[in-house]
Order: C-alpha cells, then sequence, then structure tokens
C-alpha cells in the first residue's frame, strides 16, 4: 500500500499533468468546433443546391462531406478521454488518501 506522501506526491503530479494538458484540449475543442461549424454550412449548401426528395438531400450532402472535421473531432476526442482519466485517477487518490486517514 502506497504512503500518504506517495500519494499525496502522485496527485501532485496528476494536478500538473492536467494544468499541462489544459491548453492543448482548449486547442482541440477550437479546431473542432471550427471545422464542425464549417461541415455544416457545407452540408446545407450541398442540400439547398441538391436534387430530389428531402432525405435524398440530406442524405447526399452528409454523405459528401462526411469526412469534413474528422482529424479534429477525434483529436478533441482523444484529448476529452484522456483528461477523464486523469480526474478518475485523481479521484482514485484522494479516495485512498482518506481511507488511510
Amino acid at each position: 500500500m502506497r504512503t500518504p506522501a506517495e500519494i499525496t506526491q502522485r496527485l501532485e503530479d496528476i494536478d500538473d499533468d492536467l494544468q499541462n494538458r489544459l491548453a492543448e484540449l482548449e486547442t482541440a475543442a477550437y479546431d473542432w468546433f471550427v471545422k464542425k461549424a464549417e461541415r455544416e454550412r457545407l452540408i446545407a449548401a450541398a442540400f439547398m443546391s441538391a436534387e430530389g426528395s428531402v432525405a435524398e438531400r440530406q442524405a447526399r450532402a452528409k454523405r459528401d462531406h462526411a469526412e469534413v472535421g474528422k482529424e479534429e473531432e477525434a483529436s478533441y476526442e482523444a484529448k476529452k478521454a484522456v483528461m477523464r482519466t486523469l480526474e478518475t485517477r485523481a479521484s482514485i487518490g484522494m479516495a485512498l488518501l482518506k481511507a488511510q486517514k
């Protein structure tokens, strides 16, 4: 079992890691939401210029622009997952520390 000092050090390390990754997460979020807005604009424009039923036009517009922003979305979601994992590890560390008191 880890000592309270070891757990405290680990919590400090996690806190530092979270802080260091925050700017990356913010940048990834910004990039994704900019790309998402672009994709939605492209889909709307394609829908408006397409022919066929509403369902056909929607499907074609979405299909033709499905790749727009996939890298930005993947990056953002991956960074969010890392942050959630670090937060979970911090919660576990705090629970372990509390249990030792």
